[in-house]
This record gives structure tokens, sequence and C-alpha cells, in this order.
């Protein structure tokens, strides 16, 4: 049987920066007009009668996957098809008044290579349009696809990057769920590095508890430079401490890069946005299933008289179709003494409710995370400075969230979403500040040390004007209220009669409330321009509240060429992060003198990007991207050497919060992709140019105009590869950073080795504890084969180069090279 549907395709228009409700491919928000073109749909009578269904559909805007399910629920049919077959994150919009299925469907996967076939009474498939497929085949074939309802795959080879969204002006990058299970690695490094240009994240260590990012696009804070972090469309308390993935439990993570979103998600967007989207389908036959998971394996170690066993373990439970569904998902992961004394373990459960009707889209997600860790001291900290190892300090963090979003759409112009949710932690840190020179990691952590939790209500209106084919406009209209209560606990006083002896901790809340909107209009689906403002309020705990104007402009222009569609796009931002913890950051670092953090003022970071984009065919994509950046009124925290009084004198290294710089960062940003047939290649490359413009007359440390930001990698790259036919695949991931300069703790800790209350190394003096580093690959791999129906087996290698230092400093030691065996039933 054949079905050749010959559509042409509705506009599309997108607003340049993200959906309120989800935060980075939303704001692609494609024009929804309601569609009145002709459509051509040639159908064979057995096929007539299921794809000629007349029903009305407006949906608004949303990914494909949810699109796709809202025409099934409507049109009370079932649709099949593979997810690496179709651009299932891709924003669409469907505006249809007594229109086909063939004719959705036409819009839907208009250049995916796949075709609907109908399969059964009520079942259509989208088949990969091969015309060579004979009648004969295709007959065989039919009953096959009967039975399932999305065709699942243990490793999917599709395509590396979403189809082209033609009026975007900002750059984004969206890692889908099954990118992430292809590389195997339950670290957010592992998933990000290399697959995203401009990202680069040292690699987690089992015993941190905090995320340490080296570059997004170069340095955003002279501590510690990170995004604004979701999941599902929930702001996270710390976006630190979101370090781990469920990797089967994420559907996808979309990321943006610099200032531009913060238009719409507002402060703390200083370095850009990401938002982990978990996974929501349901069954092929709308019952239960369940998916069990065991890998174990062997790390080796220069630390260790022996290998190290790691195990992991995870078991998935769905039930429903995809249109009312109910997932519920748990793991566990134990990696043992890589270095004497240590260990670490990670509990996660994850779950989510959704259903899907003709106008609504409701779901509701929680998650829940354990860490708990043993962290002695590095090997190569007390073998430099002649002490002794530390096994008895203890570490652990428990984080959660839970919310729920809703989205209607009334009518054919307008779409209403609301979220609200609650995300949370509580940690307990084994480090301190009694260390001499810890690092800013070390600082944030010892900051966040206690808990805190966050709460977000949020809403919005999307409109949409005019003729996409001729002149379209959209109007977003937003309100955003977020407040967070933390209280920071110090286990060591830095002075004084409790020092050592009693907690101490403080407490205070800081809320935010933004008022966005955005219009954007676009002309003959070519040319297309966007301009958003978010006016916002933050709170501190002095009572003052601070106004900050975000603006964001973005134009974009597109044209076919032949074969290839050519993207030409522009874009700038601002975005801010108030200072945390205003009136007590400086003593929990060790503050004294009258520079305290209420006298700081927020940081900022504004500037332009320019890129293009090339498709061509169905298999090749090339995109590059130029930005130019600066970031000022960075704080820092300066280390200042403080004498005590009494009976004896003894220096402490303290530290103080000043406004001390700007920091301009300038580079490239190019990435690559090949999908042809079972194999699938990609490349990224990250050029980046961080450094000092401007100090303050009255800074006091170690860096000067020009130099370059400390713990920035000037160049990332990253290659991936992979390959599946028919039970096998295999795929191989590369990720190098290379030349950055930073500490060399251990001639620090030697230099200071005894002296401990009568030396302080500080200011200009630091300079001479610089090192270049050379740079650091990783390499990673896996392969596996098909026992039978539901049964996988899998071959893992992570760290396959067995490098376990230097990154990003000499002190820091990593698990060395992990192979490791699994198997995966699903019943």
């Amino acid at each position: 049987m054949r079905a050749i549907i010959r559509a042409a395709g509705a506009g599309t228009f997108a607003l340049a920066a993200l959906h309120l409700t989800s935060p980075v491919t939303g704001g692609a928000q494609a024009s929804c007009a309601p569609s009145s073109r002709a459509f051509a749909v040639d159908v064979d009578a057995n096929q007539h009668q299921l794809l000629a269904r007349r029903i009305s559909l407006r949906t608004g805007t949303l990914p494909l996957r949810e699109a796709l399910d809202m025409l099934a629920e409507t049109a009370r049919i079932r649709l099949s098809y593979a997810a690496d077959l179709l651009p299932l994150s891709r924003s669409v919009c469907l505006a249809y008044e007594s229109a086909t299925v063939a004719q959705i469907l036409a819009d839907l996967i208009r250049d995916a290579g796949v075709r609907p076939v109908v399969v059964g009474g009520d079942q259509i498939a989208l088949a990969s349009d091969r015309r060579s497929t004979s009648p004969e085949e295709e007959a065989t074939a039919a009953p096959i696809i009967g039975r399932v309802g999305l065709l699942e795959r243990v490793v999917v080879t599709g395509n590396t990057s979403e189809l082209l969204d033609r009026s975007t002006p900002a750059a984004m990058s969206i890692v889908s769920g099954e990118r992430v299970s292809e590389r195997g690695s339950a670290s957010l490094s592992g998933s990000l590095d290399g697959a995203v240009p401009g990202i680069w994240m040292w690699e987690q260590s089992p015993l941190s508890l905090l995320a340490r990012y080296g570059s997004i696009r170069g340095a955003s804070s002279f501590g510690v430079s990170y995004p604004k972090v979701y999941v599902d469309g929930i702001e996270v308390a710390n976006s630190l401490l979101v370090t781990h993935l469920d990797p089967d439990a994420v559907s996808r993570i979309e990321v943006i890069r610099g200032p531009q979103g913060a238009a719409l998600h507002g402060a703390n967007a200083i370095s850009g946005v990401m938002n982990i989207v978990t996974r929501q389908e349901g069954t092929d036959n709308g019952g239960a299933r369940a998916d069990l998971r065991s890998r174990g394996g062997t790390i080796a170690s220069d630390y260790s008289a022996s290998s190290v066993l790691a195990q992991s373990h995870a078991a998935t439970l769905r039930h429903g179709s995809n249109t009312q569904s109910a997932r519920l998902g748990a793991s566990a992961s134990r990696i043992g003494a890589f270095i004497p004394g240590a260990f670490s373990q990670h509990l996660t459960a994850n779950g989510s409710v959704r259903r899907i009707g003709s106008r609504s889209v409701l779901t509701s997600t929680f998650r829940l995370f354990g860490h708990d860790s043993r962290s002695p001291s590095s090997p190569l900290q007390y073998l430099s400075a002649g002490n002794t190892a530390d096994s008895n300090s203890t570490q652990s963090v428990r984080q959660f969230t839970v919310g729920g979003t809703a989205t209607i759409t009334p009518g054919e112009r307008w779409t209403h979403s609301a979220t609200a949710g609650v995300d949370g932690y509580s940690l307990r840190s084994a480090a301190t500040l009694d260390d001499e020179y810890p690092s800013a990691i070390d600082s944030a952590l010892h900051a966040a040390t206690g808990n805190a939790v966050r709460a977000t209500l949020k809403g919005s209106s999307i409109g949409r004007f005019g003729d996409p084919s001729g002149t379209a406009a959209t109007v977003t209209l937003g309100i955003e209220h977020s407040v967070v209560r933390d209280r920071t606990t110090m286990r060591n006083m830095p002075e004084g009669p409790v020092q050592g002896v009693n907690p101490w901790s403080m407490n205070e809340v800081r809320s935010n409330t933004g008022l966005i909107a955005q219009i954007g209009g676009s002309v003959r689906d070519a040319l297309f321009a966007t301009g958003g403002l978010r006016v916002e309020r933050n709170t501190s705990p002095t009572g003052l509240g601070e106004l900050a104007a975000l603006p964001m402009l973005g134009a974009t222009a597109v044209r076919e060429i032949g074969p290839a569609t050519i993207k030409l796009r522009s874009a700038y931002g601002k975005a801010i992060r108030p200072v945390q913890a205003s009136s007590w950051s400086g003593v929990l670092l060790g503050l004294r003198g009258s520079r305290r953090g209420s006298d700081l003022k927020p940081e900022e970071q504004a500037g332009m990007e320019f890129g293009a984009d090339a498709h061509i065919g169905k298999s090749v994509v090339l995109r590059a991207t130029r930005f130019d950046q600066k970031a000022s009124g960075l704080v820092q925290p300066v280390s200042i050497a403080f004498r005590t009084s009494g009976t004896s004198t003894r220096i402490h290294t303290l530290y103080q919060l000043q406004n001390v710089g700007d920091v301009s960062n300038t580079g490239w940003e190019l990435q690559g992709s090949v999908d042809e047939g079972p194999w699938s290649l990609g490349a990224t490359l990250s050029l980046v140019n961080s450094r000092v413009d401007e100090l303050s007359p009255s800074y006091t440390g170690d860096l000067r105009p020009g130099d370059r930001m400390l713990e920035v990698p000037s160049r990332t790259i990253g290659l991936n590869a992979s390959f599946s036919q028919g039970r096998w695949f295999a795929s191989s991931t590369l990720a190098r950073a290379s030349d950055w300069v930073n500490y060399d703790r251990l001639a620090l800790l030697r230099a200071t080795a005894g002296t401990t209350g009568t030396v302080a190394i500080v200011g200009s003096d630091l300079r001479s504890y610089w090192k270049k580093y050379d740079g650091v690959t990783r390499l990673g791999g896996r392969a596996g084969v098909g026992l039978t129906r539901g049964m996988t087996l899998t071959l893992d290698g992570e760290n396959l180069l067995d490098q376990q230092k230097n990154e990003p400093d000499n002190i820091t030691i990593l698990p060395g090279r992990t192979i490791s065996a699994g198997l995966s039933i699903a019943f």
C-alpha cells in the first residue's frame, strides 16, 4: 500500500527568545494563523477513510511530539513512529478548521523523510519513505508495525541537530534524550561537553557536590560562572547542584549560551539558560511496561592498590498511551575508593503524569536526588604537604523538584500557559574555608551549605495575527514571580569564641518579580524581527528592591538555494546576576572591613552574536556563530591577610567581596553534522578569548588588565560518531579542552606547609603560582547488541585514555579508565 502526500507547509514564525513555560525551545514560536492553503492528497481506497477523517485542531505552539499526540487524541487514531525518524523537539503550530488527518500530517512530517501507512483499523504508522520498498515488503512489515506505538531503540543515530528554526536569532542547542543515552554518561558534563559548542564543564568528580563550568562563552564571573537551570520549566534553587542525570529519564536538554535568554528568564541568566525536560510518553498499547537495567564494571586508578568496583541499577515503569500517561523511574549507583578512603553513591527517583486533550496539555513532574560521599584529602595534597589522609570527611546533598504546567488553546489566536513548582535542597558539606587558598568552587560549596527552597509561579499568553505566507505578527505577554528562602550553615567561624565548636547559621529570603512583553514580525516566511523587554524587581534581605530592564533584539533572514536552506541571524541581549546573600556573603567568606555584601552592585553581561546556518538536503547541517559580550561589575572574593590579636598573633587568609572588574568574552562557535543511513557524524569547535578589561583602583587581588581569565580554556572540540543497523549499535565520543591558566595548587601547598597562622600569600604574590595547563582529552565509547526481543547487552568505556589529573588543576583526582558491561530487559 502506498500513500503519497503532497502539501505546501504552513509558514512558521518564532520569537527570538524562549517561551516562558518552556525555557529554551519554547521561544521558537511557530506562527499559528489558520491554515488556508490547498492540499493535494493522493491515497488509495484502503487508506482513504482514516486519512480523510476531518477534524478541527487549534493547538498553539508545542513540540512535534505533543502535536502528534494531540492529533491522535482528537482524531481518535493511533500513531506509530520511530523516535529517531522525526525531529520530535521541533516547535510546530496547528490551526485547522475541518481539515483532514492527511492534510495535518502533511504539515507535521514535511521534509522528515517519512510517510503515513495505514496498518490497522485505527492505526497509522509513520514509516521511512523508502520508495524502493515493494508492496510485498510493505505488506510483510505492516503487521509488525501494527503491534507498536512509539518504536523505541536502545541507541539512536538520528540527527544530532534540530531542523532549522527559521526565525530564532539566538544560538540554541538541543541534546536529545537519545543522544544522552547514546553517550551512556550519568554526569551532566558527560552529556554536554563536545555536544554543545560554547559550553565546557570540567569532568565531575564522584566526590564533588557541585557542577563546575569552565566556560560558557568565556567567564561571566570572577568566581563561579553557571547558567540558569530549569527542570521541566521549574527553576532550581541552586544551579550548581544539578550535576547528575538519569539518562533514561531525559527527553532532551535545551541550552542557550549568552545573555539573550534573560529577556524571558530574568535574573541569573547572565551566562545562559538550560532546561532539562524529562520523558513523558506512554506505551505502545496503552498498557503497562517495565524496563530494568543493570551495569557493573571496574575503574583503574593510580592511587588504589587494585581495581575499583563501579555499579549502577535502574528501573522504569510506564503506563498509558501517549495522550494519557504516567511514568515512574528510580536508579542507584555506587563507586568505590578510587582514592584511599573514598566512596560515592547516588540515588534518584523521578516521575511524571501527562494528559493531552483537544485544546489542552496538562503535565506534572517530580524529581528526587541524593548524593553521599566520603571525601578524604587528595593523595597529591597530603603527599605534597607532608600531611596524612583524612578518611572521615563525609558530605551529602538531597534535592527535590515538584510542579506542573498547563497549556490551553481556547481559540485559534491565543495560547495560555501557566507553570507552578517548588525546588529545594539540603546540603551537608565537609569542605570548609579552613584550608589555605580554597578554589572558587570551594567557596561556592561553603556558601551553599545548609538548605534552601525556591517557589516559582509564572504564566504567559501568546497571540498570533496575520498570514504567515504574507505578513504576520506574534505577541507574548507574561508574568513571573519566584521566592527563595535559604538557611546557610557555617561550621567554623574564622575567629571568635565559637571557632570550631558551635554551628552557626543565617537565614534570608530573596524574591524576583518580572513582567515580560515581546513582539515579533515576519514577511513571507523569510524575514523576521523580534524585540522584547523584561522589567523585574529583585529584593534582598535589606528589604530594598532593585529594578532592572533586560532587553533583547534580533533579526533573521532565510533563503532557499537549491537543496540548501541558508539562514543569517543576529541577536542582542542583556542580563544581570543580583548579589547573592547580599548581607551575609562577606561574613560567610570571612569578610572583614567596610566592604560588606550590601555595598555590592549586580553583575551584568551584554553583547551581540551573529551567525549563519545551512541545512543541505536532509543529512547535512552546518552552523557558525560569532559572539562579542562584555561582563561588567563582576564580583571577586579577594584574598587578604588578617591578623588576630590576643595571647598569640595569627594570620588568617580571609576574603573580601568587591565589584572589581570588567571582562570581555569574544569567540567563535562552529558545529556540523552528517547523518546518512546507519551512520551519524558530528563535530563542534569553540574558540574563546576571555580577558580582564578593567579593574578598580582599589583592587588588591592578583589579576591585571589584559590577563586571561583563570580556568577558561581557549579551545574546546568535540567529535562523535555512531552506527546502528539491525541488532547492533555502537558510538564513540571525544571531547578536548586545551590551553587554560589556573593556580599551581600543589606549589601553593608546598609553600604554606607547616606555616599555618604565620604566612599568607595574597595579592600580586599569587601571580607567581599561576600555571599554564596544556589540555585534557576524554574518550568514551559504547557498543551493544539486541539478544532477544526486549533484552539488550551493552559494553561501555569511559576515560579510555586514563587521565586522572590536571583537570582543571593539578590537585583534583578523577576516576581512571572505566570498563563496564550492562544488561537491559523490557517487558
